[in-house]
């Protein structure tokens, strides 16, 4: 596993617990990997350097894609995995039975009071539900925007 790994329960408990979290999902890596500066434009969103995390369901859903895809989403998923490698720590994080990961990605959230950067609209309708902060690309100003984070 990239990046060293976490319990599987939940609370991150390791030096950097007070560093602001990001946890990515499937859709914003491969965003990433087109070429959309999804980590600089969080990080001049936060005007601070947070720690990125992929849940390992999440890690797994891109392998999955770049061994069972061809062409050009094959290639993308495969280069997120790099930038995963270079920017991201994954988390070793269960998906509970019935669980789908969108929904294990909102519990440690909750959980680790973790803003999650996703471009999904059924995910980011749960988020607001939940008062989880946000990172979406927004396609009119071409970057990612941060919203309901409160510091």
């Amino acid at each position: 596993m990239l990046g060293g790994g976490s319990q599987g329960g939940g609370l991150l408990k390791n030096s950097t617990s007070r560093r602001l979290l990001v946890v990515l999902d499937t859709n914003m890596l491969m965003l990433a990997a087109s070429g959309v500066p999804v980590f600089e434009n969080i990080e001049e969103e936060l005007a601070l350097k947070p720690e990125f995390i992929v849940l390992k369901p999440v890690y797994d859903e891109l392998v999955n894609i770049a061994n069972s895809s061809k062409g050009i989403t094959a290639r993308k998923a495969l280069f997120a995995l790099k930038l995963i490698e270079k920017y991201c720590r994954v988390v070793d994080y269960s998906v509970e039975p019935g669980e789908s990961v969108d929904n294990a990605i909102i519990r440690f959230a909750l959980q680790n009071h973790a803003i999650v950067a996703t471009n999904d609209r059924e995910l980011r309708r749960k988020l607001r539900v939940h008062g989880i902060p946000e990172a979406y690309f927004r396609e009119e100003a071409r970057r990612v925007k941060v919203e309901g984070l409160y510091i």
